[in-house]
């Protein structure tokens, strides 16, 4: 049990080691283990045969056949990965081209009869360009303002999300404290059977928590506490189902820019003539954070993953019973390369499926994300707007 704990403490480590910039693994050495293994195992077959004269030969057609299925499976795999990472690619530079449009159209449409009309415009278009980079850290599972690109481009007066990332923290301290706290126990719980079933309510609870692994949402964890647990974690006097509401900073970004604009059109600040394509650009800002959020969320099913690996394992480990006969010692390097390419193949699937991390085969979203700041930057200081 110790074992596994350490083993799996220890790829958590990897996996946040990844995450962070400049620490990109390099496929090579994600599938060391499984080609030094091929290879370990072809030279155990090279010696029984060439050393003690065992023949353990495969005729040549078994493996040519079932080469052509696994080289199909490959080929699938990568081939998706790879749209994956296009598609991702080009929704992303769609939300760009998309912004740009959004505060051209803004900074010349909308009218300004004040010194605080044009300040209130370019909080606009900083939230614009908060948008694209909000995305970006909610593809990356990021979530709160606190980010150093972010915070300087939301206006301080807007009331947006104050969640930080934490909930899981927070409701395993919830959980791990629930007895220590009885003064956020049930009423009820003088009754034997009700303390009964609270307890079990949050062993489930615990037991749900600590499967989860990763899942697209993470209020889902809050979502799960009780009654009890909820007051104890909103213990500001929220209501208690306010835990159930709640929605990403991209789309929090968007309905206040649309209260903005829908302001600037009561106060004749804006035409409707105007105002349509700019919603209509809102409309497709959300349509483009739905599709990202698709291919960041939809993750290859583990039932194809596992049968890729394990028939690329199965079809390298028995081709040396069909070489060594041929190539003798020579199987031993050889396989090492079939071995390499093969698993290396695999591993690249794997690899830019979801491209939106901090790897360096991922998207160079910060990029990105940079040029646009800069070209809005350059709007809002250089480029004279609509006064009237």
């Amino acid at each position: 049990m110790t074992a596994s704990r350490d083993s799996k403490s220890l790829s958590s480590r990897l996996v946040q080691l990844t995450r962070k910039p400049g620490y990109g693994w390099p496929v090579f050495l994600t599938i060391i283990p499984v080609v030094a293994s091929s290879t370990i195992f072809t030279t155990i077959i090279c010696i029984l045969y060439m050393v003690y004269g065992i023949d353990l030969t495969l005729p040549d057609n078994l493996i040519g056949s079932v080469s052509v299925v696994v080289g199909l499976l490959l080929a699938f795999r990568t081939n998706h990965a790879y749209d994956r990472y296009y598609e991702g690619r080009k929704l992303f530079s769609s939300m760009c081209n998309s912004v740009r449009n959004a505060t051209r159209a803004v900074w010349v449409a909308v009218k300004e009869k004040s010194k605080r009309d044009h300040e209130e415009k370019e909080d606009c278009i900083k939230l614009l360009l908060a948008f694209v980079i909000a995305t970006k850290h909610h593809l990356r599972l990021e979530f709160g303002t606190k980010w150093s690109d972010l915070e300087d481009l939301l206006p301080s007066g807007l009331q947006l999300t104050k969640f930080d990332g934490n909930a899981d923290q927070n409701a395993y301290d919830i959980i791990n404290t629930a007895d220590n706290e009885p003064e956020i126990t049930s009423p009820s719980q003088d009754t034997q059977d009700e303390h009964e079933q609270t307890n079990e309510q949050t062993n489930e609870t615990t037991s749900l928590l600590r499967k989860r692994s990763g899942l697209p949402s993470v209020y889902s964890a809050l979502r799960s506490l009780t009654n009890a647990e909820r007051s104890a974690t909103y213990f500001d006097g929220n209501p208690i189902n306010e835990v159930d509401a709640s929605m990403s900073l991209p789309l929090e970004i968007i309905f206040h820019l649309g209260i903005y604009l829908d302001r600037m059109l009561k106060e004749h600040k804006l035409d409707f003539n105007d105002l349509f394509p700019i919603a209509a650009i809102l409309n497709s800002l959300i349509e483009t954070l739905g599709s990202l959020e698709r291919i960041g969320n939809t993750p290859i099913p583990l039932s194809y993953k596992i049968h890729l690996k394990q028939a690329v394992t199965l079809y390298v480990w028995a081709l040396p019973f069909t070489l060594v006969k041929n190539l003798g010692w020579v199987t031993i390097p050889a396989m090492a390369v079939i071995s390499y390419i093969l698993f290396g193949v695999e591993a690249i699937g794997s690899e830019i499926e979801n491209p939106f991390g901090y790897d360096i085969n991922d998207l160079p979203l910060d990029d990105y994300c940079k040029d646009l700041s800069a070209e809005i930057k350059y709007l809002y200081r250089h480029i004279t707007a609509n006064v009237s």
